[in-house]
């Protein structure tokens, strides 16, 4: 018996030595037993053929380089034990010239443990559901993965219906019990393979992958039934809109996100409680993504051009832009005659034809953002979740029941005559490409509204 065996003789962890070709030489009682079989009749065993000491198969890269460097090296490994996997953490340790070890302790409950975190970290506190990081890095690989199962990707978004009002009217409390119900059905309905999440605030999401079109639209229909079916004492029934997309000649994530958030927009449009799918709004977002650069990009819509008046002119506006740029809504604010204070002269909510004159008017001089936005004719976006956000246009997004804003200054004969506002219910980020679409829009739309303002008034604005 060698040194090196007596010494790990009694060690309680399986340790075994390999010759410089890559041989068994020498196991000690753990690794015998754990093999169920002796030391002796393990010697001679070539590294990939060690009876009942599979996890040392694969290894010979390890020992060699281990070996010829005269590094040690650490690596983890699993093994089949009684029909259940046992993970081993396991040291390759050069001995000599022509002798390498390897040490290996297992590791299965901290393996357990560390797994347990990792899931815990990826879900949803309160329904349990993937949380908005993990769902987000499934739709990504899944899109990543290249291959024809990439071309079978579709996502569905589910957005609760008046949660706002329920946690208003009820209590956060009556309102997480909402949420938590939405998840229980939205596991009821999917199959163990899809991936469901919850995305945040009111918002949850169910990937599939390699699943065909017409099975998709089934269960995303029957995710909204059952939905629709629960019901909540006090509350009533619950309601959502879904919103399917596939995936179309781009693998990019948030295209895919786009195309679903605008079929739940249609969604709400044609009444809540149903399933819609992107194919309907691709013109919308043809639009969004327009070059604006291109000379021919953008051009006044019709009604816009025979607006014989400021209030009509700005619905047309906020209708064309809301749909363009798939938001929950908005409003149009014109400047005072001295250029202190704007006032909503129009207000619109997508899918609500609750066209209305919204009274509020403020003092520039309280909403700095704004001001400087306005003066130095720039969009300007916020969210209410954002840190460095104005406390003064937190408080007015919160008024209004909205969560983002995007601001663009309306500049009609190198002047500011007013403001256009976008509003999201969730706190989204506008890109770069959406300030230059409504950018563009608005220089179209300042000059007919200055112009009408004149005439209105009988005097510039």
């Amino acid at each position: 018996m060698s040194a090196a065996r007596e010494q790990d003789l009694d060690s309680p962890d399986p340790i075994v030595t390999f010759d410089a070709s890559l041989r068994l030489r020498d196991a000690n009682r753990a690794a015998a037993d754990l093999a169920g079989s002796s030391a002796s009749a393990l010697v001679g065993q070539s590294v990939d053929e060690v009876p009942g000491l599979s996890m040392f198969s694969g290894m010979a890269t390890h020992l060699r380089e281990a070996l010829h460097g005269h590094v040690s090296k650490r690596v983890r490994v699993c093994q089949p034990i009684r029909g259940a996997d046992r993970w081993f953490d396991v040291w390759i340790v050069p001995r000599s010239l022509d002798a390498v070890s390897c040490f290996a302790r297992d590791i299965t409950e901290i393996k357990l443990t560390e797994d347990q975190l990792r899931e815990s970290v990826g879900r949803d506190s309160l329904t349990g559901l993937l949380n908005h990081a993990a769902f987000h890095d499934a739709v990504s690989q899944a899109l990543a993965s290249g291959g024809s199962a990439s071309e079978q990707v579709a996502l569905v978004l589910f957005d609760l219906d008046y949660l706002k009002l329920i946690n208003d009217v009820h209590g956060h409390q009556t309102g997480d019990q909402a949420l938590r119900a939405v998840a229980d059905a939205l596991r009821a309905t999917t199959r163990e393979a899809d991936r469901v999440g919850r995305l945040g605030g009111d918002e949850f999401g169910a990937l599939f992958v390699g699943v065909d079109r017409e099975v998709v639209l089934r269960i995303a229909q029957r995710a909204v039934s059952r939905i629709c079916e629960s019901e909540l004492p006090g509350v009533g029934r619950l309601s959502t809109s879904a919103g399917v997309a596939f995936i179309a000649s781009t693998r990019e994530p948030g295209d895919l996100f786009d195309r679903a958030d605008a079929a739940v927009y249609d969604a709400k449009s044609r009444g809540r409680g149903v399933v819609s799918v992107a194919d309907m709004t691709e013109i919308a977002y043809a639009s969004r993504r327009r070059d604006v650069a291109d000379e021919q990009a953008l051009i006044p819509s019709p009604d816009l051009i025979d607006a014989r008046d400021v209030v009509t002119a700005a619905r047309g506006a906020l209708r064309e832009w809301v749909q363009v740029l798939a938001c929950s809504g908005g409003c149009v604010d014109m400047l005072d005659a001295e250029g202190r204070r704007v006032k909503a002269v129009a207000y619109y909510r997508f899918g609500h034809d609750d066209w209305k004159l919204a009274e509020q008017s403020y003092e520039l001089t309280d909403y700095p953002n704004t001001a400087r936005a306005l003066a130095q004719g720039q969009t300007y976006t916020c969210r209410v979740d954002d840190p460095d956000v104005d406390s003064a246009e937190a408080q007015l997004l919160r008024e209004r029941g909205f969560a983002s804003l995007l601001l663009t200054p309306l500049v009609g004969a190198s002047r500011p005559i007013g403001i256009i506002e976008l509003f999201d219910t969730r706190p989204r980020v506008f890109t770069t490409a959406d300030q230059r679409v409504a950018l563009a829009l608005a220089h179209h739309l300042a000059p007919l509204l200055a112009l009408l303002q004149e005439k209105a008034d009988g005097s510039p604005v």
